[in-house]
């Protein structure tokens, strides 16, 4: 089954990937620059999700979900979400109320960006949560599935090895259904999140190490792989992330990534890269639809 194959530039979306802290990072701000990738024809906008960063020093830590419910009042068409949120750091039920009140709040334009969580030492080891890889990876994966039950809107029961829940129903259920979009996060070539991605709507692969960004070549073969293990019958989303003005033929890099599968590409805003108030310039020029790139 072949789910993926975009290779006409038209068909790519272009999406806002901002991290959730930097110096003097605010929310006001940070609504100023939803408002203007809304406006210049970006089709997302999404977050970080981290809680607390050593570096750079002084940054201000924002929540992303109280920060994208800021942006849904403000917005009416740009996606919102996280990539990635690390659910074992999150009781599933509160993550499962905040989210469906937020798709009902933007008019269901939630996407949920999952992942393992990258740095246990900083994020989980000192407010007393678990940092065993495997630990996390298994109350991910009970996560997922309790979040998708109570997104259903459903009677719900979950008897899982971290998890239990008896028979509840949430109301309102998301707006989205059967569930609110989710995307999986993972650093290539680990295989098990990309076993995870095949379950769901679309994966956000990273290299191990976070060094050079992914090539043509590694998203082929992610999505090889991805195929072994995909079962359902429904497209994937498949995001390569970037800074956009440092590619001199960035037609030729969308063309070579899009025929390798992807289908997202988000411009990467970063507390190293600038101030938010830098970041207003390279929204209003960098989106490639409306760009002489």
């Amino acid at each position: 089954m072949i789910f993926w194959g975009y290779s006409v530039i038209d068909d790519l979306k272009y999406g806002i990937y901002l991290a959730n802290y930097g110096p003097n990072w605010n929310v006001k701000e940070i609504i100023v620059l939803a408002k203007l990738a809304e406006k210049y024809g970006w089709e997302g906008f999404f977050l970080w999700d981290h809680i607390c960063r050593t570096t750079p020093e002084g940054a201000n830590v924002l929540d992303p979900w109280v920060v994208l419910t800021a942006i849904a009042s403000h917005t009416k068409k740009i996606r919102l979400g996280t990539t990635v949120t690390p659910l074992a750091r999150r009781q599933p039920w509160y993550l499962a109320k905040q989210t469906a009140t937020l798709d009902q709040l933007s008019n269901g334009r939630v996407t949920l960006g999952v992942g393992l969580g990258s740095d246990a030492k900083e994020e989980f080891e000192p407010f007393g949560l678990e940092g065993n890889a495997k630990i996390r990876a298994q109350k991910l994966d009970e996560s997922l599935e309790i979040l998708q039950g109570l997104w259903s809107g459903e009677k719900f029961s979950y008897n899982g090895e971290h998890y239990k829940i008896t028979e509840r129903q949430f109301l309102p259920k998301s707006q989205q259904q059967p569930t609110i979009p989710i995307w999986v996060g993972g650093t290539w070539p680990n295989k098990p999140p990309f076993r995870r991605a095949a379950r769901y709507d679309g994966v956000f692969p990273l290299r191990a190490g976070f060094g050079k960004p992914l090539t043509p070549d590694d998203y082929r073969a992610i999505l090889t792989y991805i195929q072994k293990y995909r079962t359902v019958e429904k497209p994937l989303d498949v995001i390569f992330t970037t800074y956009f003005d440092v590619h001199k033929d960035f037609t030729k890099i969308l063309e070579n990534y899009s025929k390798a599968g992807v289908n997202w590409f988000f411009e990467c805003l970063d507390p190293w890269r600038g101030k938010l108030e830098d970041f207003k310039k390279i929204i209003t020029t960098n989106n490639p639809k409306n760009s002489s790139h």
